[in-house]
């Protein structure tokens, strides 16, 4: 969950004149980093004997206008940690958490029936694009992949689905991702993700010079302050201050071409970490374009990249019901090749 919060508390069923200025000055001023951990508002109305009873969505839309009633839609309403419905009724002396989007607002996945790779009775595999979020964040419930795809195929089908994520991508990260449709996929499906019997390639364009072939085995976890980093591979199942341990992460790279201060590379996760690849070409020192969370430029040029140049590029999996393997390739996206072009332009000028 994002680290940053902010909560404005209020004790009157009014939301008064500078807590309605301070959000305000949140939604325009908030600079958020391309494919940082997203900073969100969270704001905390405390409950009245006068909202006894009413439907908690109500209550966040008369206190805090359309945000308020936006946030219920979105399900951006939690109480006592909890996501909560806007019928939800409310409990004098409680506390509603209205949690409301990053700068730039609510993402909606832009998904049509094209982004489909490869579907049947127990899998659905899609082509995904960057720049959004694959399941429910905080704030919102309507916009993640997961969440549109599934509309999408309600729409097509006319009953909804039942769709379950067989594993995850970062928010900028595009490419392949892999459902299952079908209850009695979703047990052989983890366990062949989690056996090493599912076998990823991604693609990513990295700054600096990379050695043909190379191999990354280092610990990974997360930092005091909550980030994710690499440790010594030495330090391998040592405790960690939020309870969990340094784990191996492993990754095998292989250059596909050299360019002037950038390379296009393949990358191939022996583990499956979080921002495995991504953590270790920053520490190779050749971060990944538009990563600005590793040390990645966000402008190539007039380009702005607005998320990590890293696609999921190619899958192969044992099919959950039969075991016949599956070989799934996806094309990278348009600013992906817009990159790649410039900089083989670049090298021929």
């Amino acid at each position: 969950m994002p680290p940053a919060r902010r909560g404005i508390k209020n004790e009157q069923p009014g939301i008064g004149p500078p807590a309605r200025q301070e959000i305000e000055q949140l939604q325009q001023h908030r600079k958020i980093m391309p494919d940082q951990p997203t900073p969100f508002t969270a704001i905390s109305l405390l409950l009245t004997v006068a909202d006894d009873g009413r439907p908690l969505g109500q209550i966040a839309a008369e206190r805090l206008g359309d945000v308020g009633r936006q946030a219920a839609d979105r399900g951006g309403l939690w109480l006592r940690r909890r996501r909560v419905t806007p019928s939800t009724p409310a409990l004098a002396g409680e506390t509603l958490l209205v949690r409301l989007p990053p700068a730039g607002g609510y993402c909606d996945a832009p998904l049509t029936f094209d982004h489909i790779v490869y579907e049947d009775d127990d899998l659905l595999v899609i082509n995904k694009p960057p720049a959004c979020y694959v399941g429910d964040t905080p704030w919102d419930t309507q916009g993640s992949v997961l969440a549109v795809m599934a509309r999408l195929l309600a729409a097509r089908d006319s009953q909804p689905p039942t769709l379950h994520l067989a594993h995850q991508l970062d928010f900028g990260t595009s490419g392949i991702l892999v459902f299952s449709k079908h209850p009695r996929a979703n047990a052989p499906l983890q366990a062949a993700f989690n056996d090493g019997r599912v076998h990823k390639r991604y693609e990513a364009v990295c700054t600096g010079y990379m050695p043909s072939e190379v191999e990354l085995v280092t610990g990974h976890g997360r930092a005091a302050s909550g980030r994710w980093r690499l440790y010594d591979r030495a330090e391998v199942g040592r405790a960690l201050p939020d309870g969990q341990r340094v784990k191996l992460a492993h990754t095998r790279f292989i250059l596909r071409r050299q360019y002037k201060q950038a390379a296009l590379v393949s990358a191939i996760p022996l583990t499956g970490r979080t921002h495995q690849i991504r953590l270790h070409l920053a520490a190779l020192g050749c971060p990944i374009l538009g990563d600005q969370r590793y040390g990645g430029p966000v402008s190539m040029g007039e380009l702005s990249l607005a998320h990590p140049l890293l696609h999921a590029a190619e899958l192969v999996l044992p099919h959950p019901r039969d075991g016949r393997w599956l070989h799934i390739f996806c094309p990278p996206p348009p600013v992906f090749l817009r990159v790649i072009e410039r900089l083989s332009s670049a090298e021929m000028s």
